[in-house]
């Protein structure tokens, strides 16, 4: 049977069962639960009468019979017991009074429902008594299980460790998952509860740090028209999806570039390795065909046309006007093949998934309106080195530094500058690239 929590209607029947004197065993039966449940339930939710009742009776204490204190009031003349009398036979005045406990309370069925002593003796019970009743029962179990959905589950020297370990991580600009995976041992809570914190307002961090929780603007439908350009003839998505089948295999890398303020100024050619997530961006002068088309020669010429055609086999990008000429971007200086363009389909940036995903580590740095002419080359690779130094959960917290280096081989990364950023040195925020503007001024 599934766990279920008690309700009032089984509070009020095991309310009903006391008082009719049945057995702790049969009220459970009824209920089809345990013993031990209904034992739990009576002793976590009986009340004492005399807590009812506002006042203090008296009850016997449990060496009645053979205490001989004398004298307890201050009267010195008085010879009788103290036992006897009940101003100073208590808890209060005497040290040893220690109250006795009736059979039923220490013993099931643990309250005084269904006890009929006063009718059979004619004397009212001096033992503590407790009661059981279905509705306070349930109120408080109602008190009990609202709070524990309250407030937090840690101390104030844990929050503030999490707080010095989290918080600064996050303002640099890493996600939490990231945070977690690297330093999950060191904090106390699940990941589920740190995003809870930051929703929750507990850490110096806000919900405005973090990077994918935004709300994204609504896309524009485009119309079904496709254009036909002439240069993507055989060079479509599908011929891109035939080539592929049947030369699989092939070293694919994503072409697409990103803007500054304005498109006349400085733009960056950014290009991404399927295999392994590894981005390489170039600052061109401008958005133009020639400074793509020279951009890529200067790459092949660095590392040498053997290496670039083992790397860069196939490449897709979409249709631009800076890509409009495969057969240029396709071929070296020489005239030799180097790469075989495709390119997607108009509107269909899903096609090319890698590189416009990690489009969004580039606008954490660079955001939208940002001019690209006060930077350098040198600024570029040092905010590739953080996003590439960056673990990604698809890829099991994997970086695309650590597959580059085993699926690229060190010559480009060694060719492009590129180095490891220690976990939590990463920082994917605006700041990166200001503070190294201001060392060079």
């Amino acid at each position: 049977m599934a766990y279920k929590r008690l309700d009032f209607g089984d509070r009020y029947k095991i309310q009903e069962g006391l008082n009719c004197g049945k057995s702790i065993h049969k009220i459970a039966e009824e209920l089809e639960r345990s013993d031990s449940t209904i034992i739990r339930e009576i002793k976590n939710h009986r009340f004492s009468l005399d807590t009812q009742a506002g006042y203090r009776k008296f009850h016997r204490c449990m060496y009645f019979d053979s205490c001989e204190r004398l004298h307890m009031c201050g009267d010195k003349e008085c010879m009788q017991y103290c036992r006897n009398c009940f101003e100073v036979c208590s808890s209060d005045k005497c040290p040893d009074y220690r109250p006795a406990m009736c059979s039923r309370i220490t013993n099931t069925p643990y309250v005084c429902n269904g006890c009929d002593m006063a009718s059979k003796t004619g004397q009212s019970c001096n033992f503590e008594q407790f009661n059981y009743d279905a509705k306070m029962a349930d109120n408080i179990a109602e008190d009990v299980l609202k709070g524990s959905r309250e407030g937090i589950s840690v101390t104030s020297e844990e929050m503030n460790q999490i707080d010095r370990l989290v918080s600064p991580l996050l303002l640099n600009g890493q996600s939490l998952k990231a945070i977690y995976h690297n330093h999950g041992d060191d904090l106390p809570v699940c990941e589920r509860t740190l995003y809870r914190y930051v929703d929750d307002c507990r850490l110096t961090a806000r919900n405005k740090d973090l990077p994918r929780k935004i709300k994204f603007k609504t896309r524009y439908k485009h119309s079904n028209k496709r254009n036909k350009d002439a240069f993507a003839v055989d060079r479509t998505y599908d011929d891109y999806r035939r080539y592929m089948a049947e030369n699989p295999g092939k070293s694919v890398v994503e072409m697409d570039t990103v803007i500054g303020k304005q498109e006349k100024g400085k733009v960056l050619l950014t290009l991404i390795f399927e295999s392994c997530n590894f981005m390489i961006a170039i600052l061109l002068p401008d958005k133009t065909q020639q400074s793509v088309i020279e951009a890529l020669n200067n790459l092949c010429d660095l590392i040498g046309i053997e290496l670039f055609k083992r790397l860069f086999e196939v490449t897709v990008t979409d249709r631009g006007c800076e890509f409009s000429n495969p057969l240029a971007l396709e071929c070296d200086r020489n005239g030799e093949i180097k790469t075989r363009v495709f390119y997607c389909d108009p509107y269909c940036s899903w096609q090319k998934p890698h590189v416009e995903r990690n489009h969004e580590y580039i606008r954490q740095i660079l955001p939208k309106g940002t001019s690209f002419d006060d930077l350098t080359q040198e600024d570029i690779t040092l905010m590739m080195n953080h996003i590439n130094s960056y673990g990604r959960e698809e890829m099991n917290w994997a970086t695309p530094y650590a597959l580059a280096e085993l699926l690229l081989g060190p010559k480009l990364l060694d060719a492009l500058n590129f180095q490891k950023i220690e976990p939590d040195d990463i920082v994917l925020k605006p700041k990166l690239l200001k503070k190294n503007i201001y060392k060079n001024l």
